[in-house]
């Protein structure tokens, strides 16, 4: 992809462009300064990223902040382990010193929505969220997890029976991504009653509907095989490790990264197939997260990608 010179980035106000940082009047494009006078710079640009022990080790902080860099804009990206149980006291925490916008990951997607003062459509409709963008009243909850998913694993990839295991946030994602691109998606976890839950909740019509298969069976061999757990290694996923088959030339599409012993890596390569890693999902999904912070809707993906590479 092209490069892109500094404050070379086209800028504009989309119908869920975010408000800019709290403590100003009505909604504009999130990277737009409220001050006059052009020789004043705006404000630094913070975002941060919450979530379980592995935030740590997240390449987001790289990726966001060459990101910045690449669009000529200050600011920073941090990463926050948080409980669940802190939630209700660091949201605030950080809209108050000015943050503009946070991700959220394992295991906060779906315990963060009751504190939000709003949700954009797509996540009301997944029930999970990714993203969150400050107005001056509160946090607003997005989720760019379906359209990243979208963006990097089903390009060119024609419809096709897919399997879904888990069931939490990632696997919400997922599944709306395969029925807005016409697969047939079925689902399988552990506790087969939220494997069942959630595929009644997402079947919504003959033409969407989601099945579920039992954890210990797993059937196949399946086309496109999508690892939504927060596990992939066996010391993870402990002594009973899902065993999906996948069709020779098939996907195997792990969310999670970084994992030096992936049992589902060794999955594809027995059965001939594909496999590709959370990367690509975290890099589409951070460019439409960086894009709702700053008004900012051609950046390309390339510091995002190149970002992943400067990982702790």
């Amino acid at each position: 992809m092209p490069g892109l010179g500094r404050g070379g980035a086209r800028r504009e106000a989309g119908p869920e462009a975010p408000a800019g940082p709290p403590g100003g009047g009505g909604r504009q494009a999130p990277g737009a300064s409220r001050r006059e006078d052009p020789a004043v710079p705006p404000p630094p640009v913070r975002l941060a990223l919450l979530g379980g022990p592995r935030v740590a080790l997240s390449p987001s902080p790289a990726m966001h902040e060459a990101a910045l860099a690449l669009a000529g804009l200050q600011g920073s990206y941090l990463a926050f382990r948080v409980d669940p149980e802190g939630l209700p006291g660091i949201l605030p925490a950080l809209l108050s010193l000015g943050f503009r916008g946070l991700n959220v990951t394992v295991p906060l997607k779906e315990r963060v929505i009751p504190l939000l003062c709003g949700l954009s459509d797509a996540a009301r409709e997944i029930g999970a969220v990714n993203t969150l963008v400050a107005t001056p009243v509160g946090w607003e909850g997005a989720n760019t997890d379906a359209p990243g998913f979208a963006e990097a694993y089903l390009g060119g990839l024609p419809p096709c029976p897919a399997l879904v295991l888990g069931a939490g946030g990632a696997a919400r994602a997922a599944l709306q991504a395969l029925l807005d691109g016409g697969f047939q998606p079925s689902v399988s976890a552990r506790r087969e009653e939220r494997a069942q839950l959630l595929a009644l909740e997402f079947s919504r019509g003959p033409d969407r509907a989601v099945g579920v298969v039992p954890w210990r069976s797993l059937g196949g061999p399946w086309r496109l095989v999508v690892n939504a757990l927060s596990a992939s290694s066996p010391e993870e996923l402990g002594a009973d490790p899902p065993r999906p088959r996948i069709q020779p030339g098939g996907l195997m599409a792990d969310l999670n990264y970084g994992r030096p012993d992936c049992w589902f890596r060794s999955l594809a390569d027995a059965s001939g197939a594909v496999f590709r890693d959370g990367i690509p999902m975290l890099a589409c999904q951070a460019r439409l997260s960086f894009a709702l912070w700053t008004g900012l809707r051609d950046v390309p993906l390339d510091p995002f990608i190149l970002g992943a590479g400067k990982a702790p």
